[in-house]
């Protein structure tokens, strides 16, 4: 993980002939709402979902450092603080057993943001990203005792947002805004109890998504 944010903060941190303020650093205070689409247990004796698994909301935070250009065009790396979700589903036909999956997720991202300015003060901002998902998936099946085996991946990741900053002093502004991130598709090990035939061929799976309402603070140097 510490390699790909070396390759990801890079072009942030590259050496560019200008005043100093144009480096900043920002933080994110972050409403995430998770969400897992496309849901499946895969097991070859399910006949059906019965319940989707429901969303998840957390607050987390994110710290960036970027660079702004003259003609308003910001480039930054951004990092996500881990974030847990826990999602609960129900299978047809064996509807009294919850399949429980826990999500742990955490981003390293290279965003673009292009400014547009309303006055003298305030801008409008659209902005886009893409970097690495890193993610480990667990879960179980009815109790804790009924385990799925744990799995780590990384997975490219996008994000799409927009947002509003007011210039409070020449360093300092603050803004608020919306995104969106997709983080691919996740997936537990196999099942680690006995089913019914006795195999290791159950799985949870879903796709990974995100929706941010969020606060920011940017601070130029």
């Amino acid at each position: 993980m510490r390699k790909i944010a070396y390759v990801l903060l890079l072009p942030a941190f590259a050496t560019f002939h200008a005043q100093a303020e144009n480096w900043y650093g920002s933080a994110k205070f972050n409403n995430a709402r998770q969400n897992l689409s496309s849901s499946l247990l895969t097991s070859p004796r399910v006949t059906g979902r019965v319940d989707a698994p429901d969303s998840s909301k957390s607050f987390v935070a994110s710290f960036a450092a970027g660079y702004a250009f003259d003609d308003g065009w910001r480039l930054e790396g951004e990092y996500t603080m881990p974030n847990n979700s826990t999602f609960k589903s129900y299978w047809a036909p064996f509807n009294a057993n919850v399949n429980s999956l826990h999500v742990h997720s955490q981003r390293l991202m290279l965003n673009g943001y292009k400014d547009i300015p309303i006055t003298s003060w305030l801008s409008f901002y659209a902005m886009a990203g893409v970097g690495v998902a890193r993610i480990e998936a667990e879960g179980y099946q009815t109790n804790e005792a009924r385990r799925f085996a744990s799995n780590r991946q990384h997975h490219l990741a996008y994000s799409v947002g927009m947002g509003l900053e007011a210039k409070v002093s020449q360093q300092l502004s603050l803004g608020a805004g919306y995104r969106y991130i997709d983080m691919g598709d996740v997936e537990t090990g196999y099942n680690t109890f006995a089913n019914r035939v006795n195999a290791r061929d159950e799985q949870l799976k879903g796709k990974l998504k995100e929706q941010n309402v969020f606060l920011e603070a940017r601070f130029s140097f």
